[in-house]
């Protein structure tokens, strides 16, 4: 199992110690503390650190080999020992077998289930970052969404603005336009007013001189004329049939006058040139008239056609602008549905993280009390070993006893012998008694 590589806490997450999960205080530059502070020590006298050094150990299993192959030599020098004086060291060694056996074992499976949950707890820990990660792009994703969604009605909003100013404008150029029509058809009533007056005069004229009935049909096939360019404008059609009734009436005068006048035609002979002449100069204007008339009606056409094509392409920019927002619109809509899911994911990893370090908590519990078991254990040993070294003194102060105690008996056996032999001497024959 390799060492975890460390990594800083994205902005804004508060960092915790690496052994008891504790908050520790960050300011935000610089490496993040991993441990508490080494002045705490709540573990048995121990830091975070260092417990978690030991843990580590635990975990590689290099660091359990050892105490072990340690422990169970110390324990095969001390059981020939043991087993000689086993009368004595029976509950001894009844302690050390289940340490060797037991305790070792439930050590060894404490430690196997803390590395299986400290590896569930960093699987669960990387699934969260992933899922904050994701959930980062999302939220993301969901903000130019809702920017371009912005933008879209920004554009929407300007392309109505646009199309109602042209609108605006185009109506306010075909009033113009209308206007200048009406003006113009009301200065062409006015000139063909004028030109029936004069023709009228004419007419008159005409008829003193004895020539009115010709004048009369003339004047009556301009009058026609006169009504049917009148009819083509309908805006100026009311006018215009005012001014016929008008001028109708007028000619009934005019017919009266010059059925009154017939008898002085001669004198106005000069007044009948000087009416033609009038007449030539009324004309010249109608058609001048003609003329602007015609061209206001072209311009007229030409502002129409050109605002009518102004409003379809701003209704199609409109028809676009429109299916932009409903796709930004439908992304917003997709981005909120994967960011929920994101949300949902992230919390069930984060259920999965702490149901994690509560199995780690319990984990970590049982393998502190295993410890205990172990330190309990190996302070019976220590106190084993002394009441071994004490028996091994005691044994060795009889051995050196009992090695006096020959000696003493083979300086007595020497002194016996010396005795006898002595005692032997004395009982020979010429031997002193």
């Amino acid at each position: 199992m390799t060492e975890p590589t460390t990594v800083s806490p994205p902005r804004g997450v508060q960092p915790t110690c690496k052994y008891d999960q504790r908050p520790l205080a960050y300011a935000g530059k610089g490496r993040p503390p991993e441990f508490c502070p080494d002045d705490e020590r709540r573990h048995d006298g121990k830091t975070c650190r260092q417990a978690y050094a030991e843990q580590r150990q635990a975990e590689l299993a290099a660091g359990l080999d050892k105490p072990l192959a340690a422990y169970r030599e110390a324990t095969g020098r001390v059981l020939p020992a043991v087993q000689a004086l086993s009368g004595t060291l029976t509950d001894v060694l009844a302690a050390m077998g289940d340490l060797d056996t037991s305790a070792v074992a439930r050590v060894e499976q404490a430690e196997t289930a803390a590395v299986s949950a400290v590896q569930r707890a960093q699987g669960a820990e990387d699934a969260r970052d992933a899922a904050q990660r994701e959930a980062r792009t999302a939220t993301a994703a969901a903000a130019a969404a809702k920017e371009a969604q912005r933008a879209a009605e920004r554009r929407a909003r300007d392309a109505e603005t646009e199309t109602e100013r042209v609108q605006r404008d185009a109506w306010r150029q075909v009033a113009d336009a209308r206007e200048a029509q009406g003006r113009a058809e009301a200065a062409a009533g006015e000139r063909a007013q004028a030109v029936i007056t004069e023709t009228g005069r004419r007419e008159a004229a005409e008829a003193r001189a004895g020539d009115l009935a010709d004048q009369l049909k003339t004047v009556r096939r301009d009058l026609t004329a006169a009504q049917a360019e009148t009819r083509k404008t309908d805006a100026a059609r009311a006018k215009a049939e005012t001014a016929l009734t008008t001028t109708r009436v007028e000619l009934t005068a005019v017919t009266a006058r010059a059925e009154q006048a017939e008898a002085s035609a001669a004198a106005v002979t000069a007044e009948r040139d000087t009416a033609r002449a009038e007449l030539a100069e009324s004309e010249a204007g109608r058609r001048d008239l003609d003329a602007e008339l015609r061209a206001a009606r072209a311009e007229l056409a030409a502002v129409r056609e050109a605002a009518e094509a102004r409003a379809a392409d701003l209704t199609d920019q409109l028809a676009a602008v429109r299916a932009e927002l409903a796709a930004a619109t439908a992304d917003r809509d997709a981005t909120r549905a994967e960011l929920a899911e994101s949300e949902a994911a992230r919390r069930d990893l984060d259920a999965e993280l702490r149901a994690a370090r509560g199995e780690l908590a319990a984990v970590r519990g049982q393998a502190d009390e295993y410890r205990e078991q172990w330190r309990t254990a190996d302070r019976e040993t220590q106190a084993a070993r002394v009441d071994l070294a004490r028996v091994e003194a005691t044994a060795q102060a009889a051995t050196e006893r009992a090695e006096r105690a020959e000696a003493r008996v083979e300086q007595l056996h020497a002194q016996l012998a010396q005795a006898r032999a002595e005692a032997t001497r004395t009982d020979r024959p010429g031997g002193k008694r």
